[in-house]
């Protein structure tokens, strides 16, 4: 799967059905991530993602599960986070997918906090596969748009 976006040129004819219901399943996985980030359940987080897989971002690659701990213990250091997911471009080959998910998050610090709170726009770029239970994430590459904030001290 590419990642040129020239995939998602025009025209864009209808999907059939299966092809539809697999965009949305994989859909979903971003969501999910984003809900298990924001409700503090690092297990729903983690069970979007293949375990052998790669994750990739701002503070470098590490494999999958190790980089969504940090990325999570991060983002749990805040009194509140809230990751709004939007526009979202997917490709279906057979049983791989690419998805690309553009992303706003709210990160809130305690009222009063020198630092401030901190907003990221971000990409997750993600590789999907199938599997014989669904679709997972095995490659995460979160691209950096921009960000207002100060960023924690990672340790």
């Amino acid at each position: 799967m590419s990642d040129d976006i020239k995939q998602w040129a025009g025209p864009i004819a209808p999907p059939d059905p299966a092809k539809l219901a697999d965009i949305y399943a994989i859909s979903q996985l971003a969501k999910v991530y984003a809900l298990g980030t924001d409700m503090r359940d690092p297990d729903l987080v983690l069970s979007c993602f293949a375990e052998d897989g790669l994750g990739e971002g701002k503070m470098g690659s590490a494999p999958l599960h190790d980089y969504l701990r940090a990325t999570y213990k991060g983002a749990a250091g805040f009194e509140a986070t809230q990751h709004t997911m939007l526009n979202q471009h997917v490709t279906v080959d057979g049983d791989d997918a690419t998805m690309w998910t553009y992303a706003v998050a709210y990160h809130i610090r305690p009222a009063g906090d020198p630092d401030g709170n901190l907003t990221v726009g971000v990409q997750y770029r993600d590789k999907v596969r199938r599997t014989d239970k669904g679709w997972i994430i095995y490659r995460r590459r979160a691209v950096m748009q921009w960000s207002e904030g100060k960023f924690p001290e990672m340790k």
